[in-house]
């Protein structure tokens, strides 16, 4: 009788909970959907635009209204693209990896508020680290005070051989600062994954899979692309001087897909996430106090990022406000590859968007305030939007002014043959090889590689292009002829 009472308690509450649960009114789907296409296709064709743009709406009983738009206009059947697109959401991967974390301490797995020795002390043995002192906590929410330029890089962008070499890069020129202050990093949530990893002796993929995916049915959501078909995963689209594409790419690989920006998903699966979040479902836990370290600050910053103003951060999201109103927001980038994904909690609207032509980074963020917009203060939607999209007009312009010329690749002659070849660099940075593809010179240098170009504003420098990153290379030649290459502020040499 007693167990029979119980359950009538909790379905009570449910029915409660979800009866209380605000939604995405029929009248405001239909205003979205009649504004919203309309104002996106116009800067579309105005800038010419060449990416993939997807959104979502969502609300705490799931998805609202879906959209795409590419080349071949919005008619998903002609332009190959739905709710089940998959693509990279870089950045967005802290957020379930603090998501993961909380799981695990609800669970009795991890401690966050336990010092990184307890989990930490054979990867993290820089002397200045006080590792007695930083918590899991402070991993998660980018307060541990340090970073490394080179651990971050091998993660990202150039991928690394084992374990062993990431704990020699973490620990070589290490930047520490006072632990407490908050510094936004990849290192911070990488670290935490890797905490995990050594409390249940499980990797985080595997934990992300056991512990979140699967849980919230979110079915096509991976941490590598070789579960994905070949070729399936949006592209990062790099245009050129004169609007052409120059070339696309992932310029990623499963080995640095990692725990601060490791994730593929889709708008289906994205939806689930955001639904969970708005609902504040019990699929991962019932610990009523479960979303208090993800919903609320758990520290301070002072940013503005384009129209959001960031007042704190959880163990998962940026805390901000966007027109007085509170938003949640943990946003993605890599190469070419913008992502949006924000919730409202107060109204019960979430927002996901998505767009991999990279002059258009801050398209998927318009694109989602507009939708706010729409549904919670439609009277002011077009004036904000007027004002707003001076943003990406200008960023438009000044990615297209920084656009490569593919006229500016350097093509190869006698006067480059010396200098192709390999290069080593004695601080641990992977090897660079000149070499030629299509007479032209190519740079490739640990898991990326990108054409030669020259750089119109300094003699004697050459910008290399890497697909997610550029950098700018000149050489020197000794007394006795050795080569010396310099990337950027890193100095290689000529193998001989």
């Amino acid at each position: 009788m007693m167990n029979k009472l119980v359950l009538m308690a909790v379905l009570m509450v449910m029915l409660s909970l979800n009866a209380s649960a605000k939604v995405v009114s029929e009248q405001t789907k239909q205003r979205i959907e009649e504004t919203l296409p309309g104002k996106l296709e116009g800067l579309y064709n105005k800038f010419e635009l060449k990416g993939d743009f997807l959104l979502a709406v969502v609300d705490a009983e799931g998805l609202k209204y879906s959209y795409t738009l590419n080349t071949k206009g919005n008619d998903s059947i002609k332009n190959g693209l739905n709710i089940d697109t998959p693509f990279l959401i870089a950045s967005h991967t802290k957020a379930f990896t603090g998501t993961l974390a909380n799981v695990l301490a609800s669970e009795g797995d991890l401690v966050l508020n336990a010092p990184i020795e307890m989990y930490l002390k054979d990867d993290v043995t820089h002397p200045s680290i006080p590792i007695d002192q930083i918590t899991v906590k402070q991993l998660l929410n980018h307060t541990a005070g340090f970073t490394s330029i080179m651990h971050t890089f091998k993660t990202a962008f150039l991928g690394f051989e084992n374990n062993s070499e990431l704990v020699k890069a973490l620990n070589t020129n290490t930047m520490v600062a006072p632990v407490g202050s908050f510094r936004y990093s990849n290192t911070g949530p990488i670290l935490a994954a890797r905490a995990m990893e050594n409390a249940t002796k499980k990797s985080w993929k595997t934990l992300m899979q056991e512990k979140l995916f699967q849980p919230l049915g979110m079915h096509n959501t991976h941490s590598s692309f070789s579960t994905f078909p070949a070729d399936a995963v949006l592209p990062s689209i790099e245009i050129g001087a004169n609007g052409e594409v120059l070339r696309e790419g992932l310029f990623k690989s499963d080995n640095t897909l990692h725990a601060a920006g490791g994730n593929i998903s889709t708008l289906a699966d994205m939806a689930k996430w955001m639904q969970f979040n708005l609902a504040r479902g019990q699929e991962l836990s019932n610990d009523t106090n479960f979303f208090r370290l993800l919903h609320e600050p758990t520290t301070v910053q002072d940013k503005t990022y384009y129209t959001y103003k960031r007042t704190g951060y959880s163990l998962a999201w940026d805390i901000a406000t966007y027109q007085d109103h509170t938003i949640l927001t943990r946003f993605g980038s890599y190469a070419g590859v913008s992502f949006h994904a924000s919730f409202m909690p107060e109204e019960g609207i979430a927002v996901i968007a998505v767009f991999n032509d990279h002059r258009g980074y801050v398209l998927p963020h318009l694109a989602a305030n507009l939708a706010y917009n729409l549904a919670i203060e439609p009277d002011l939607a077009y004036s904000r939007y007027d004002h707003e999209v001076k943003g990406l007009e200008k960023s438009i312009e000044r990615e297209q002014a920084n656009a490569l010329n593919v006229l500016d690749r350097v093509e190869y002659s006698p006067t480059w043959a010396q200098k192709l070849g390999n290069y080593v660099n004695v601080d641990g940075w992977p090897p660079i090889t000149l070499s030629v593809s299509d007479n032209q010179v190519w740079l490739s240098t640990g898991e990326l590689e990108g054409p030669v170009y020259l750089n119109r504003e300094k003699e004697g420098s050459y910008i290399v292009n890497l697909g997610s990153i550029r950098r700018t290379i000149t050489f020197t030649s000794s007394e006795d002829g050795q080569l010396t290459l310099k990337n950027g502020s890193l100095q290689y040499s000529k193998a001989t």
